[in-house]
């Protein structure tokens, strides 16, 4: 079964994400996600629990909270389901991806071999209009539609290791804080 690491939000950026989803499913007529916000940062396939609790509490450990900065622009993703935001000031974000990923696949651990360094905030599933017009020549001007920001960064206060499943009571596995600064 695939586990997924992913960085999670404080209360304050959740809640800014939240009204501009709110915003975004209102204007294009999308439907909300059901999840959480976060950024996908890894993917592992069956690993020995014990093990690995032990390896990302290890590798975590230096890091602090951070600050991630993402585009006000519209983006869909590679797959064409999901409409959110690119993050652009992705510096800390990449680091710890590629800290963690090198860490589990020298301890032997099944993970996908190239880390992600397009990360991006899911905010809602996109339908078949948006689709076509991001297959469009308009695709150009929805993607550069400004969403009219005022708040552009969003602080990352942990990575939660989920298990993906439909109920939502059982998704998370554990839970690693990051150092406050």
């Amino acid at each position: 079964m695939k586990y997924y690491l992913v960085a999670l939000f404080d209360d304050k950026s959740n809640a800014f994400l939240q009204t501009t989803q709110q915003r975004i499913c209102r204007k294009y007529k999308l439907y909300k996600t059901s999840h959480k916000f976060h950024i996908p940062i890894q993917t592992v396939i069956d690993p020995n629990m014990e093990k690995y609790d032990k390896v990302i509490l290890d590798t975590l450990h230096p890091y602090k909270n951070f600050k991630v900065q993402f585009s006000p622009n519209i983006s869909l993703d590679n797959f064409g389901k999901n409409i959110g935001l690119r993050v652009e000031k992705k510096g800390y974000m990449i680091r710890i991806a590629r800290k963690v990923t090198e860490t589990l696949s020298l301890s032997g651990f099944n993970v996908k071999p190239d880390y992600e360094t397009n990360f991006s905030i899911s905010l809602a599933n996109s339908n078949y209009n948006i689709r076509k017009q991001f297959s469009d020549e308009s695709a150009i001007a929805l993607n550069n539609k400004q969403l009219n920001l005022n708040y552009d960064f969003a602080k990352v206060n942990r990575l939660e290791l989920w298990k993906p499943i439909n109920n939502r009571k059982e998704v998370l596995i554990k839970s690693y804080p990051l150092r406050e600064y």
